[in-house]
Order: C-alpha cells, then sequence, then structure tokens
C-alpha cells in the first residue's frame, strides 16, 4: 500500500440516506459504453474519473455509485476452457487490492494510486463511492 497519496482535503461525503441516489455500475462496462470517456480511458478507473463520466451520472442525479467488484479477481478454470472470463468479478481473490484490468493502459500509475484518485475526483463532484462486496462469492485458491 502506497501510504504516500494525497488526498488534500477529501472527505467522506455523507450524504443523508433521504437524499442519496445509488447508481450501480461496473467500472469497465460503464466507461467503455460512454462514447465521451476518451478512448484510452475507456474500460478503466480513470474513465470513471473524466470529466464526461461524471457528468453523465450528475445529469441523472447520482449520489453515489455502487461499484460493483473492483477487488482483484480470478477467472475460474471452466471459463477460461471454454475462452470466456470473468466478467462481472464475483470471484474475488482479494478484497483489498483494486482489479488491475481495470487500470488504464497508458497509465504509469498503479492500479492502487488510480483507483484512489478515481474515487477522490467522484468525491470533488459529489459522489460518494460504495463497493459491492459480495464475501460468499470468493476464490477458493485452487486454480
Amino acid at each position: 500500500v502506497d501510504t504516500a497519496f494525497t488526498w488534500g482535503d477529501d472527505r467522506p461525503l455523507r450524504t443523508p440516506w433521504h437524499k442519496t441516489l445509488i447508481y450501480e455500475v461496473h467500472v469497465k462496462s460503464f466507461t467503455k459504453r460512454l462514447p465521451a470517456v476518451p478512448e484510452p480511458l475507456r474500460g478503466s478507473y480513470a474513465g470513471l474519473a473524466t470529466d464526461p463520466a461524471i457528468q453523465h451520472l450528475k445529469s441523472l442525479g447520482v449520489t453515489a455509485v455502487e461499484l460493483l467488484p473492483v477487488h482483484h479477481h480470478l477467472d475460474d478454470r471452466h471459463l477460461r476452457e471454454r475462452g470466456v472470463s470473468n466478467y462481472w468479478g464475483y470471484n474475488t481473490l482479494s478484497f483489498f487490492a483494486p482489479h488491475a484490468a481495470y487500470d488504464a493502459p497508458s497509465n504509469a500509475l498503479s492500479p492502487v494510486t488510480e483507483f484512489k484518485m478515481m474515487v477522490r475526483s467522484l468525491h470533488a463532484a459529489g459522489i460518494e463511492v460504495i463497493l459491492d462486496v459480495v464475501y460468499n462469492h470468493t476464490a477458493e485458491g485452487s486454480e
């Protein structure tokens, strides 16, 4: 963990529940399908932090995003054998490590730093970040 990241004045927003509008979002899908997100950032944490992505969320009245699993996860053997992957991420291997595949390919930063920058940008726009964590969908480690 890089403890040198500068959060600045970023703090939890604590939007009251009666004023909260949660938008469940898959980082990769959302940013790949939003045409205004720059091509090199589509499918990434950085893509979700772009102005077009944030403005789209704000235009919907969103006050919080619930990120579908963004933790490091495995592709089950039976999926790999069929030539497909665990797209949704429900086979978590490490709850505290952002999935590296959602890091922008052009990014020289670590996925952890890019993830933190995304959170900071969303908070600055008044959007809270909630992580979808499903503890009974964890990788067995037998791969």
